[in-house]
């Protein structure tokens, strides 16, 4: 009885009871957030799932559309159609070309993109106006880019009028009828088109990085380059990462620019996966094949991915 009324006990009832209904108030929070996005994620799954289970059905089964039977008619291949990629010189070769690209694009995109990145660190008048300007070409479509660069190119474009002005009639480039200079034209386009979008997040990750770091390395006396090797590359490196393993996975899918500017040509000397992928289906109307070089794709995507974006997780 005693206890009943003691002030202690009222307290510690009212603080149970102010608990209860706050867990109540949140658990309906809860719920009512978890059912305004249900339907959204539904669609996404239902976007992602369905189109991701017919095309490791199809590359299963031996179809293509002149069979004259539907796909989920047509007869099982089981592991067939991945049996013939490791014999397909052409895939591999369309793989090598497009890590060419990753490695050459990525590349030189990173190196700018960092040094525009620090070089906007500092104030200068009109840094809004060109930062705008150097964000312009990532907003354009593919197709305008490639269509672009591939009128620069031509053998009586802006590019060798340019250079015939400068050192003679003898100067003109044939661009698109070289191999090598003719990957060179799309790693070009690709740099100009995408060397904005690892500025942006380069220069986004400079200015969310601490700076008692770099002040207390200029109080012990460091220079920039120190500080710049030792405090602000190593705080920037998770950054780098996602930017640089979103950027090769973009880029080694490329299929616009290879496709209005070359066409794969000369030959198959430009020919991507992408491309290639594309060729077998549609073109050359081997389904089944086709989706069997998607899903070992798909699989060696999400392995390197994996192993790329594992330093930021143990981080």
């Amino acid at each position: 009885m005693a206890s009943s009324g003691h002030p202690l006990a009222d307290t510690s009832e009212g603080r149970a009871s102010f608990l209860s209904r706050l867990r109540r108030a949140v658990d309906e929070e809860r719920f009512f957030g978890t059912l305004l996005i249900t339907p959204m994620q539904l669609l996404l799954w239902f976007l992602l799932i369905i189109p991701t289970i017919i095309v490791i059905y199809l590359s299963l089964v031996a179809w293509e559309p002149r069979m004259g039977v539907d796909w989920w008619q047509a007869p099982f291949a089981f592991l067939r159609n991945y049996a013939q990629i490791f014999q397909d010189g052409r895939f591999w070769a369309a793989i090598g070309r497009s890590l060419g690209v990753v490695v050459a694009a990525g590349g030189l995109e990173f190196a700018v993109g960092l040094g525009l990145a620090l070089l906007f660190m500092r104030d200068f008048p009109g840094k809004r106006i060109v930062t705008s300007v150097i964000l312009y070409p990532m907003m354009l479509p593919w197709v305008v880019v490639g269509l672009a660069f591939y009128l620069l190119f031509l053998d009586r474009g802006p590019v060798n009028f340019v250079l015939t002005q400068w050192f003679g009639s003898g100067a003109t480039v044939e661009w698109f009828k070289n191999p090598l200079l003719a990957m060179g034209t799309i790693v070009l386009a690709d740099i100009w088109q995408w060397t904005p979008f690892l500025f942006l997040i380069l220069y986004s990750g400079l200015g969310a990085l601490p700076k008692d770091p770099v002040e207390a390395a200029m109080n012990l006396g460091a220079n920039r380059w120190q500080i710049f090797r030792h405090v602000t590359l190593p705080m920037l490196k998770p950054v780098i990462l996602i930017a640089l393993v979103i950027r090769a996975l973009e880029a080694f899918k490329i299929f616009d620019l290879v496709f209005v500017m070359t066409g794969g040509g000369p030959g198959t000397s430009t020919e991507t996966i992408s491309l290639y992928i594309y060729r077998v289906g549609f073109v050359f109307g081997q389904l089944s094949y086709a989706a069997a070089m998607a899903v070992l794709i798909l699989v060696m995507i999400t392995l390197v991915t994996r192993f790329a974006i594992q330093p930021i997780e143990e981080g």
